[in-house]
C-alpha cells in the first residue's frame, strides 16, 4: 500500500483534493509534461502518465479534467486549462452567452504509472453551466459548472462537500476499484 504519491500538478488547490480524496499524502510535483492536443481527456492523460513515470521513476499520478458543453459537441473539453487561462471562467461565460442548452459535462481522466505501466480511470458528472460567476471556492471552473442534483456551483460548496460529489471523486472511487495501492 502506497502511503504517498507524487502528482503532477502546478495547482497546490488541486494536490490538496487528492490528499482529502485520496486519504495520503499527495506532493504536488511542477514538471512540464508532453501535453498532446486533444479534447479526449483519456488520451491526454495517457501520455502524460507515461512521460511522468519516464522522468520520475516512481509511482505517480498525472490528471486531466475536461469540461464539454452539448451545445458546443465536445468543446472545450481537455483543452478548458487553456481557455480558463486565456479567458477565465468569466470569458466561457461570455463565449456561451447565446447557448440556451446550458447542459455540461465534467470529466477527470487519472494516469497511475508504475513499473507495471501505466493504467486510466475517469469519474465524469453532468450539469449546467452557469449564466454568471457563483461562488470563491475552488479553482478553474467551479464557479460556472452546477453539478445534476445540486443548486450551487462547486465554488459555493465548502471542499467536503465537493469531495463528496465531485467528478474528480468518482475517478479516484474508480481509481481505488482498479488498483490495490491505496489504503
Amino acid at each position: 500500500m502506497l502511503d504517498h504519491i507524487s502528482l503532477i500538478t502546478g495547482n497546490q488547490g488541486k494536490a490538496r483534493e487528492y490528499e482529502g480524496l485520496l486519504g495520503i499524502k499527495v506532493t504536488a510535483v511542477k514538471q512540464d509534461l508532453i501535453e498532446i492536443q486533444e479534447l479526449d481527456v483519456v488520451k491526454v492523460v495517457e501520455q502524460k502518465a507515461q512521460d511522468a513515470y519516464s522522468t520520475l521513476r516512481a509511482p505517480v499520478l498525472v490528471d486531466d479534467t475536461g469540461l464539454t458543453l452539448q451545445e458546443w459537441n465536445g468543446l472545450p473539453g481537455a483543452l478548458v486549462a487553456w481557455f480558463i487561462a486565456s479567458v477565465g471562467p468569466q470569458g466561457i461565460l461570455k463565449m456561451a452567452a447565446g447557448v440556451t442548452n446550458r447542459r455540461a459535462t465534467a470529466t477527470t481522466a487519472i494516469g497511475y504509472a508504475d513499473e507495471t505501466g501505466v493504467q486510466v480511470v475517469t469519474g465524469t458528472l453532468n450539469g449546467t453551466l452557469t449564466t454568471e460567476l457563483r461562488g470563491t471556492n475552488g479553482f478553474g471552473y467551479d464557479p460556472i459548472f452546477i453539478p445534476d442534483g445540486h443548486h450551487r456551483t462547486y465554488a459555493e460548496m465548502s471542499s467536503e462537500e465537493k469531495n463528496a460529489v465531485s467528478h474528480r471523486r468518482l475517478a479516484v472511487d474508480e481509481l481505488r476499484k482498479a488498483l490495490n495501492v491505496f489504503n
